[in-house]
């Protein structure tokens, strides 16, 4: 028998239904108003987009994570920050805590309607072994006014003033010295040599060994009266109507001290 299949004949009808279903798109295409075409076109940009859509939302992506990480970097900072001045707003508080505690101290110890106190700080160290604190005339201090710290006891005196400074010779200094009487009206000379202080009578009304404290006097220049040893504790002779006495010097002075100067009002 003679096979009678023609590969061609196949061939031409596959190009017929081809031309056909086009037709019949086409048609659809017409009557749908181009919906079909433009559906099929959404799907296509969809499946394979163009280049510069995926380079635009490329640079989207790229910059978004850029601003991200730019913002949280600058949080970070400003979060940094805080913290540093909260640290130093905590530094700042415990150190006026601190102040107003002494300042509490000075107004209990010191009669307030009698005399005025008036804060002062360090500044620097002079090579005469003597301060210069903030204040001087300024602020009407004069020589011989004292400086008393929390206790209200005296732990220097002002020795020279200028315009808004002062130089003041303190219990440290080997060369400070002051007058002092005691409550039986014996008065001394307190000297220091920078480790102890030196503590002589003057005049002895009295031989009484109970002294306890030595005050500072108006009858010595000074704004009244304000401790300046206690001798509680410290064994006392008196010889020739003399008296000596030596104790340690148990005071330091530093950039932190708190410093009170005393006016009379």
């Amino acid at each position: 028998m003679i096979d009678n299949y023609n590969p061609n004949k196949r061939k031409y009808v596959y190009y017929f239904l081809a031309i056909l279903l086009s037709l019949t798109v086409l048609t659809i295409d017409v009557f749908s108003e181009k919906n079909l075409s433009r559906y099929l076109s959404e799907q296509l940009n969809a499946v394979f987009p163009e280049p510069e859509v995926i380079k635009n939302n490329f640079n989207f992506t790229s910059l978004s994570i850029f601003k991200t990480k730019s913002n949280l970097i600058n949080e970070n900072i400003r979060l940094k920050n805080e913290v540093i001045e909260l640290r130093k707003l905590k530094i700042e508080n415990e150190k006026l805590r601190e102040e107003n505690k002494s300042n509490n101290l000075v107004v209990k110890e010191v009669d307030t309607s009698t005399y005025n106190i008036l804060e002062s700080s360090i500044i620097f160290k002079t090579p005469s072994e003597e301060y210069l604190i903030s204040g001087g005339e300024n602020i009407n201090l004069k020589v011989k006014d004292l400086v008393i710290d929390e206790s209200s006891y005296v732990v220097g005196v002002v020795s020279n003033v200028r315009q808004n400074r002062s130089i003041i010779s303190t219990l440290e200094n080997a060369n400070f010295s002051i007058q002092g009487i005691d409550k039986y009206g014996n008065e001394y000379l307190i000297t220091s040599d920078s480790e102890s202080l030196l503590i002589n009578s003057v005049k002895l009304r009295s031989t009484n060994t109970d002294i306890k404290l030595i005050y500072t006097d108006v009858s010595f220049g000074h704004p009244g009266q304000f401790p300046i040893v206690d001798l509680s504790t410290i064994p006392i002779t008196i010889s020739n109507d003399k008296l000596r006495v030596q104790i340690p010097i148990d005071f330091s002075l530093s950039y932190f001290s708190n410093l009170y100067l005393v006016q009379t009002k």
